[in-house]
């Protein structure tokens, strides 16, 4: 059995991958979580782990910290993060592998599969550098599968501004001035979407925060869109907003 400890502060981030070990991944043994650097540092110790999921961002520390901590580490590291601008430092910290959030079922499997096949070759717990940087490379582009009528269209995560619910269904507003009118609740999409990237401004409205140019202070408040778009703030959502805005512009500096 292998032991791992995940590390996100993400609920969800950390739902959702326990699900896929639990499903997926069945030699994988989840013993503990922790939600921010410093509780990581300490569960690590206690427990020693043969895997750590690691988020990057986190409050009180990042991801690396984590790393700094444990100079001569005996556990593989998985980066799970919805950043890929850390790829070059995940390297020079010889992570196992770097996966990009929203989380991928393939991706997980394909991880633990890699560990467990190097275990069985050999007695270091090096990674293959050459296959990390591979795996970075293709997974800079990220997607999500979105059922359409006559199959299922792969939506790049960087094309999608804004989402509207119309009752049951959902349209993504996209770059190019294109939309897609799909048969799925607004909020199933939303568990596709990673927290730090997108928000739910409203009970109809989730912006791509990337495409956010103004916030608007008229009529209670809005933002607006890099296309013009205006959309209102809910007042109960403006404080997760401003969150998650200052959270995206410090990682993108």
């Amino acid at each position: 059995m292998i032991n791992a400890i995940i590390v996100d502060d993400e609920s969800r981030a950390i739902k959702t991958l326990q699900m896929i070990l639990s499903e997926y991944c069945k030699e994988v043994n989840v013993i503990d979580i922790a939600n921010s650097a410093i509780e990581a540092i300490k569960k690590i110790n206690n427990k020693m782990p043969d895997i750590v999921f690691l988020d990057i961002e986190m409050p009180n520390g990042n991801g690396f910290d984590v790393l700094e901590a444990f100079p001569n580490r005996n556990f593989d590291v998985i980066f799970v993060t919805a950043y890929n601008n850390y790829a070059l430092k995940a390297i020079k910290f010889a992570v196992a592998d770097y996966i990009l959030k929203p989380i991928d079922i393939e991706e997980v499997v394909t991880s633990i599969n890699k560990i467990i096949e190097r275990k069985k070759q050999s007695k270091q717990t090096q990674p293959d550098l050459t296959s990390l940087i591979q795996n970075i490379k293709n997974r800079t582009q990220r997607k999500i599968s979105i059922p359409a009528s006559n199959g299922v269209e792969y939506v790049s995560l960087n094309e999608i501004m804004y989402l509207e619910a119309d009752r049951s269904y959902c349209k993504i507003f996209l770059t190019l001035k294109r939309s897609i009118m799909i048969s799925k609740s607004m909020n199933e999409i939303e568990q596709l979407l990673p927290e730090n990237e997108f928000v739910k401004i409203h009970k109809s409205h989730i912006v791509n925060i990337a495409f956010v140019k103004k916030l608007l202070r008229t009529d209670g408040g809005s933002v607006e869109l890099s296309d013009g778009t205006q959309l209102l703030i809910a007042k109960t959502k403006k404080e997760e907003f401003s969150v998650v805005m200052k959270k995206y512009i410090k990682s993108n500096n």
